[in-house]
């Protein structure tokens, strides 16, 4: 069945609600012959009589009172739809959801550079590795390592992710140890899915097998790893992204140069409208100062 025109049912909603065409043009600043102009065509298009009209009453048929309640909702939920586009909600706080390893060795670390550049914005912090249900919780940006894919949101690219084999520069005196050496070291493992594949394929470049090195913490968890390791108790293979800082700073170093192409990036996820927000295009804009560099 074709809808009937908009209009005409933005006019019934009206004098459904007033009781009274003359109350509805007022409300609707036009005027009582516009709406009953709209009335009659509505009616006419749907065949049925809507209201019943006396001199100084007006109420609804029986077709008319059925009809009013989807017509209420129909104009609440593009109310709504409409509001979700063009308010901010809490224009001056903004909530990131974002990875316990991303948000410990990345944000936190250079977070108070942005904090300086926007010191009217307060932010807010919910470290998660879950994929965070923005219908259901109050986050308006969130930061994903993924293949990209999330139904229902929009996702950009923050940083093409690789894994690289690290140790703390004063682990072999800030130089690349022989193969011998490194093996003697304790290597800590983040059992995620790209590390694996990273492992073996060093193993594979070196000639070497799993069973030669050393291995020490076994975890998913890259934060105690990357403490460990940082605080030269041993070497592991980690997400770069995690790292630059500490590569650029030279407190790790990058042995041997390794580095192997991730499956998974670093992703800015969220619903579409949410990155027409004043606050999440200020972060987002920030973000990618953080990686640019790498990202050229």
């Amino acid at each position: 069945m074709k809808l009937p025109p908009l209009k005409s049912l933005s006019f019934f909603l009206s004098a459904a609600r007033q009781q009274s065409f003359k109350k509805a043009a007022e409300e609707l600043n036009v005027t009582q012959a516009a709406v009953s102009q709209q009335i009659r065509l509505l009616e006419e298009r749907l065949n049925c009589k809507l209201f019943n009209r006396k001199s100084n009453q007006t109420s609804l048929t029986a077709s008319g009172i059925l009809l009013l309640p989807f017509i209420e909702q129909a104009f609440s939920n593009i109310s709504q739809g409409v509001s979700l586009l063009s308010n901010e909600p809490e224009p001056n706080t903004l909530n990131i959801s974002s990875l316990h390893s991303f948000t410990s060795l990345v944000l936190i670390p250079k977070i108070k550079v942005f904090q300086e550049k926007h010191p009217d914005l307060s932010l807010q912090f919910s470290p998660t590795n879950q994929l965070v249900d923005f219908k259901n919780i109050m986050a308006d940006i969130a930061i994903r390592r993924g293949l990209g894919s999330y139904p229902g949101l929009e996702s950009k690219l923050l940083f093409a992710d690789q894994v690289i084999l690290v140790a703390s520069v004063s682990l072999f005196n800030n130089a690349f140890p022989a193969i011998e050496e490194l093996l003697s070291k304790p290597l800590f493992i983040d059992v995620s899915s790209d590390i694996k594949p990273a492992f073996d394929t060093f193993c594979e470049q070196y000639k070497l097998s799993k069973e030669d090195f050393t291995i020490g913490l076994q975890t998913t968890d890259s934060v105690p790893v990357l403490e460990k390791t940082i605080a030269g108790q041993g070497i592991a293979f980690v997400s770069k992204s995690l790292v630059l800082e500490k590569l650029k700073a030279g407190t790790l170093i990058n042995l041997f140069d390794f580095s192997t192409t991730s499956p998974i990036s670093i992703y800015l996820v969220a619903p579409p409208h949410h990155f027409q927000w004043q606050k999440v295009k200020k972060f987002e804009s920030w973000l990618y100062t953080l990686f640019e560099q790498e990202n050229e």
